[in-house]
């Protein structure tokens, strides 16, 4: 009888000693986010991209919307959302997309440099926006969100001939001479593309996303996305006569959202633009590391291998190359400042904190994306398992 009630006091110990651990591990501040919202973030919202010249972008402003929504902080998705307002879209976003450049003129001004949009970024903030109307109960934003996403509607989208509606970069400049399109296939998570469908029944969301996979179909013979690609008056797919089969910064988003997409739609290794891209793996496996530059062509790399691109393969990879997954994590956290908790790189660099803020975000479970394209953060309790 001793020896079970000590059996039984044992089992208990355990199980209260893996409750307390789970717990430490949930309950652990996002020392990533920390990190770079203190070199990369102004106090006033302004994301500064430090090592290009101090510029700003309508990317920055996006995508640190939400991380801030993701970290449940409220009082800086705010500062955020009121520079971006103030200085790139010079006003209320319901009324105006955001331009997609600020910086030093040459004029030695502070200011808008390029008006353009970019329509990726229109798209995250709108995405964030509902979202966090929904998660923080505050109504106000999701009226901007829907409002945005009228303008993005409006102005963003476009009837290719032979294709259908797609997502243009911008409103200007990508609708070229002899009836071609160019068009950026990074631009397109597909689980937002399902939320919007689900925001927007009646709008054209799920012919864009339908149209864009056809085109991947027909474009990634080789599993390897390009940066940009066109498209001729009849649909065809075609060689970008600016990048040509370069995959690199751009493409390795193709990637990321692949991978985030497939394990929200419960699809896994089975969704089909994951499966036009599993060749990708085969290339990291046998580099150790994703290569800076690819031809999409010949699968030929070049370059060195950019640390945030190990972090923006993770999601992919956990579905198809559970492996090589582990080898980027460890090499991530070798490449990490102060102990494995601080930016990656020396210089730090922005674009590679934010992919790693998307892709270690998501396999250290920081937020999940569920069926219908919601976002589920931790901190709502209702994520990947919280231990209560």
């Amino acid at each position: 009888m001793r020896y079970a009630i000590t059996a039984v006091a044992a089992a208990i110990t355990v199980v209260v000693a893996v409750t307390a651990y789970s717990y430490w591990q949930w309950s652990r501040p996002w020392r990533a986010w920390q990190s770079y919202r203190t070199v990369f973030v102004q106090n006033d919202g302004r994301v500064i991209d430090r090592t290009a010249g101090d510029r700003s972008t309508s990317e920055g402003q996006a995508y640190s919307l939400f991380f801030a929504l993701v970290a449940n902080d409220r009082p800086l998705f705010d500062r955020i959302l009121g520079w971006t307002e103030a200085n790139l879209s010079g006003g209320p976003l319901e009324q105006r997309l955001p331009a997609w450049l600020w910086g030093l003129r040459e004029d030695g001004s502070w200011g808008v440099k390029d008006p353009n949009p970019a329509s990726d970024a229109d798209l995250w903030i709108a995405y964030s926006l509902m979202e966090a109307a929904r998660l923080w109960q505050a109504p106000a934003y999701g009226r901007k969100g829907r409002a945005l996403l009228n303008l993005i509607r409006a102005q963003e989208l476009a009837e290719v001939p032979g294709v259908g509606v797609m997502l243009l970069p911008a409103p200007q400049g990508f609708q070229l001479e002899d009836g071609r399109w160019r068009l950026n296939p990074s631009y397109l998570p597909e689980f937002q593309l399902r939320y919007f469908a689900g925001i927007d029944p009646y709008g054209p969301w799920k012919s864009v996303w339908s149209n864009h996979l056809t085109q991947m179909q027909r474009l990634l013979r080789s599993g390897i996305a390009p940066d940009w690609y066109q498209v001729d008056a009849a649909g065809k797919p075609l060689l970008d006569a600016v990048s040509g089969e370069r995959s690199s910064y751009d493409a390795i988003r193709v990637y990321l959202w692949a991978g985030i997409s497939a394990v929200a739609s419960g699809e896994r290794a089975a969704a089909p633009l994951l499966q036009l891209l599993a060749p990708y793996a085969a290339l990291v496996r046998a580099q150790g590391q994703p290569p800076e530059v690819v031809d999409a062509a010949t699968g030929r790399s070049s370059g060195g291998a950019p640390i945030g691109y190990s972090a923006a393969v993770l999601p992919f990879l956990a579905v198809v190359d559970e492996d090589t997954a582990a080898t980027q994590r460890v090499r991530l956290k070798n490449s990490r400042q102060e102990g494995g908790d601080g930016n990656l790189g020396t210089p730090p660099h922005y674009y590679d904190q934010v992919l790693a803020l998307f892709g270690e975000g998501w396999a250290e479970q920081r937020y999940r994306i569920d069926t219908q394209g919601q976002v589920i953060p931790r901190w709502s309790k209702t994520c990947c398992g919280w231990p209560y």
